[in-house]
């Protein structure tokens, strides 16, 4: 749904077809979180790897 349905395409999905869709965008904002940590810990590694001179 980040890529931009229209309501009336949203609305006009059966409930099970909704469920999918809502379980497709949880999982999408959750590999996006993922994605962020990851991101931020190499880059922390990368940063106190430099500060500390190794």
């Amino acid at each position: 749904m980040q890529h931009g349905f229209k309501p009336d395409e949203i609305l006009s999905l059966t409930p099970d077809e909704l469920a999918v869709y809502q379980a497709v965008a949880e999982l999408n904002r959750e590999q996006e979180v993922q994605n962020m940590k990851e991101a931020f810990l190499e880059a922390f590694t990368v940063i106190t790897k430099s500060i500390s001179g190794k």
